[in-house]
Parts: structure tokens; sequence; C-alpha cells
């Protein structure tokens, strides 16, 4: 696909409301007992103060979602991480309104998503996650755009990966349409991964179920259940972008050693 695939054209979006899925145990980071999402990825320079600070996981998602207008973004929070609340606040400095939603028990990506049902199911959607870093920083816009250009009820952002066992690749057919989503296969063919989504309410009443159904899914099987079931599913692949995920040690410290070459 060309490298210009992502580009669309200027067309007037209706809000969303973005998803921060913020309640997992980040277990895989282990020994490290700090919220992942709060770990600094880079140093930016303070436009009030013009001195150098930290920018956090969480920041990069949140300035995605800013970039691409959501004015509103829920986070899905545990009573493991009171650090986060302290950290976000009212998101003010992140230019949104945030909002939380508790999960009690951590029942994976799918379950923690569908937690923010009862405040999303008339809205638009876009969800990034607060542990991953994605370029280009824009791609959140683009993928919301593309959901409204084309009538889609699910929109993928896809990156290219080396290792796309460890993620969720995504087989996509003519026209950026959809044809596989995976959950960490053995084996692909594939080097890439989604790592951001948007969606209309029909597919948040596709993905609400049961929780005892939704812990033993991922995500990535919902979204490849809507393909089996009809659903207009797009991809947009950024094929010059990036795609990290800081959920274990290896890619922490392959992303750290990035930013210092």
């Amino acid at each position: 696909m060309s490298s210009n695939s992502y580009h669309t054209p200027t067309i007037t979006i209706p809000s969303f409301i973005g998803i921060l899925p913020a309640a997992g145990l980040g277990s895989r980071l282990h020994p490290l007992r700090y919220p992942k999402e709060l770990i600094p990825i880079a140093f930016v320079t303070d436009p009030l103060t013009m001195t150098m600070r930290p920018m956090l996981a969480v920041e990069h998602s949140l300035r995605s979602m800013s970039q691409a207008g959501v004015n509103r973004c829920i986070v899905v929070i545990s009573d493991r991480k009171p650090e986060m609340l302290r950290y976000l606040g009212n998101g003010a400095d992140a230019g949104l309104s945030i909002a939380y939603v508790s999960q009690p028990e951590p029942l994976g990506l799918a379950s923690a998503v569908d937690a923010a049902f009862e405040w999303t199911v008339d809205s638009n959607v876009c969800l990034a996650l607060p542990d991953t870093v994605f370029l280009p920083s824009m791609a959140l816009s683009t993928v919301n755009k593309t959901l409204v250009q084309y009538k889609a009820d699910l929109v993928l952002g896809v990156f290219p990966t080396s290792n796309p066992q460890q993620l969720g690749p995504v087989r996509i057919g003519i026209e950026e349409s959809v044809l596989e989503v995976l959950e960490k296969p053995d084996m692909t063919d594939l080097y890439n991964t989604w790592g951001i989504a948007a969606w209309t309410p029909q597919f948040s009443k596709f993905l609400h179920r049961p929780t005892a159904e939704l812990r033993t899914l991922s995500i990535s099987h919902v979204f490849n259940d809507a393909v089996k079931q009809g659903f207009n599913v797009r991809a947009v692949y950024f094929e010059g972008g990036s795609y990290s995920d800081l959920g274990t040690l290896e890619n922490l410290a392959a992303l750290m050693s990035s930013q210092q070459s």
C-alpha cells in the first residue's frame, strides 16, 4: 500500500468520546511496582516555563485524543492505581475533560472497554491504550475521520511491527477492508498490529455482553467476530508509522534505547 494511503480529505467530524483503559495489573513488568502508564517516555519543553519535563506514557495517548478533537475521555481505572487519579485529575492539563469508571477486577481489555458502555452507548468512541506509543501522532484523528467518511462500524489503526506474535495483526483486503484480526498468533505472515480504534454505537452494543463471556475474550477476538458478522470493518495502515507496547521490560528497554539513539 502507498505511504499516503492513510490521508483522508477534510470532512466534518461528529464528536467522539475517548476510552483509555488503565485498570490492568502490569504483571508483565514485574518486579516494577509502578503504574506503567506513568512511565516517562520522553522529555518535552513545558510551554509555560520553557523548561524540560518528562512526558509520561499516558500523556501520549491523551495528547493524540486532544489533537483528534476529542474533548471528553473516560479512563477505566482500578483502586490499585490511585496515582493515576492524582496525576491526571480532571484532564485540564491534557486539554480535555476526564471522567473515571472503576473496574474492580482486571478482566481483560474487552471487559475494560465495556465498563464504559453506559456512558458511551450513544456516541462514537475512539480507543487508545495508555501504555503504548504510536506514530504518527495524528493517527487517531485519521482513524476517526475514516470512520465517518466511509460510514464504517469499526476502524482499526494498523502499524508495522517486527513482533506480531505478541500483538494483534490484521489481514487487510481491497479498499482497506478488514478480513481477519488475530490475537497473539503462534505463527503469521502478517507484520503489523492494530494499535488504536474508533467505532460507532452499533459496535459498542455488539461488544456489550455478559462479564463472564467478555473475560474469556480479547478485544481482538471481538473485532474479528464483528468481521465475521458482516460489520463494516476497515483499516488505516500507517506504512511509515511505528507502534510500541510498553507492557514488557524488553519493549520498554527498546523504546528507551530508541529515544537515546
